[in-house]
């Protein structure tokens, strides 16, 4: 048997070619050495390896690798040697003792004096590691970052289809992230404004100018309506080519419902709760334009308080205040919820109720506020009494004419009624 000691000085009596091999194993970068696979004992170290580990050949590889008392747990001989060795076994680990990063290529070689040794070339990957650990803590981060940011992200292909969704956006829409992934982002928004949003989208991939920021109704899983302000962007190859978008979106859901308090509140009168001027000529307009196309008439009565200025004057503004309060009360409990229902004035109140057919379904509505009004007026307490005086006007669509037309109208036929009102009051006092 030659001499371990041997293994690494230059030996005349050695075949050419393990002189060549020796020689080309001694100018290597890589760590290389070769141990007997039944006593563990290292035959051949290269420089490289013995410039980290100083000369070890003749010891026991695992207490030189690994500072063990026995084999290593992960020793690759069951891997190479035997019936099913396999020529080559590739494989990483990080030594204990220098607490490097190799990665390892062991394989079955013949030996100088004829025996099956491993031999193995260890490349040292310490810095790749490294490089890959930092890239694994910032994909981590960004990851984290990704999911927990404030405002929802989703990223699609060019055929709207999802590519990612953070955890913001599956928490808002109520989804599991493997339930959006690979549908298409359109399934998620309203089905009102699905057609909308795929021309938009449509025309952003193929590079139109269209505006960055807009609103979008999405459904959430329950079906519930949420209302997004929506940022986007398109998403581009290293050719500048567009293959999909990125979208931000944030939940507005609680602007939109404040935004719709407001309106209402503009549009309601302070005092009485129902619709003031504003409120009225806004819906009473709509009302009209569909009267115009469908031919479906509706009713507007002009109402007006009797004898405010002298329940103010005599009871005071408060009790006055009471007084209209209390009309409003009859007139929601008389009318429909679909009816338009308004204080125009100070003492005046309009009804716009729509699909009254005929003249006698009007008067019917008449007839039942006035019995409301008089069932008010029965009962005890009371410090007034409401009396109103009526102008109604029927509009079936036929006619170009305006709101402010028919109110008009509606006054007119009002205060004709309070005439003759106030004219038989007048004669009864005479007959007295």
């Amino acid at each position: 048997m030659v001499s371990p000691l041997l293994m690494n000085q230059k030996s005349a009596g050695w075949p050419k070619e393990y002189q060549e091999l020796i020689s080309i194993f001694n100018c290597l970068d890589e760590l290389i050495y070769v141990v007997d696979p039944k006593s563990y004992e290292i035959l051949y170290v290269n420089p490289a390896l013995k410039k980290s580990f100083g000369e070890v050949v003749g010891q026991k590889c695992y207490q030189v690798f690994q500072r063990l008392d026995k084999p290593c747990p992960f020793c690759t001989n069951k891997y190479i040697f035997g019936p099913r060795g396999k020529p080559v076994y590739i494989w990483e680990f990080q030594n204990k003792v220098n607490k490097r990063w190799y990665r390892c290529i062991d394989r079955r070689l013949t030996w100088i004096d004829g025996r099956e040794v491993r031999f193995e070339l260890a490349i040292d990957v310490t810095d790749k590691k490294l490089i890959e650990e930092s890239l694994r803590r910032s994909e981590k981060r960004y990851r984290q970052l990704w999911d927990d940011a404030p405002v929802a992200y989703h990223i699609v292909d060019r055929r709207g289809i999802i590519k990612d969704v953070n955890r913001t956006e599956t928490k808002l829409l109520g989804y599991r992230k493997k339930e959006m992934i690979g549908k298409s982002i359109f399934n998620f928004v309203s089905p009102e404004q699905r057609k909308q949003a795929r021309e938009r989208f449509k025309e952003k991939l193929r590079g139109k100018k269209v505006e960055s920021y807009y609103d979008r109704v999405y459904l959430k899983k329950d079906g519930t309506p949420i209302f997004v302000s929506i940022h986007d962007v398109p998403e581009r190859n290293q050719k500048g080519d567009i293959i999909g978008m990125r979208t931000a979106m944030i939940d507005i859901s609680e602007l939109k419902r404040l935004e719709k308090t407001l309106a209402e509140t503009s549009l309601r009168d302070d005092l009485t709760g129902v619709y003031n001027r504003r409120g009225f000529f806004t819906l009473a307009e709509q009302e009209m334009k569909r009267t115009q196309r469908r031919k479906n008439p509706f009713q507007l009565l002009f109402i007006d308080l009797d004898r405010l200025k002298s329940i103010n004057d005599t009871k005071g503004h408060s009790t006055g205040d009471e007084a209209l309060k209390n009309l409003a009360e009859i007139l929601k409990g008389t009318f429909r919820k679909s009816d338009i229902l308004a204080r125009i004035g100070g003492d005046e109140f309009v009804v716009l109720a729509p699909e009254v057919k005929g003249r006698r379904q009007g008067k019917i509505l008449i007839r039942r506020l006035r019995e409301r009004i008089q069932k008010f007026n029965l009962e005890k307490g009371k410090e007034y009494q409401i009396s109103v005086s009526l102008g109604v006007v029927r509009y079936d669509g036929k006619k170009d004419v305006t709101i402010d037309q028919l109110l008009s109208q509606a006054d007119r036929e009002m205060y004709r009624e309070k005439i003759q009102k106030y004219k038989g009051e007048a004669n009864s006092e005479i007959l007295k």
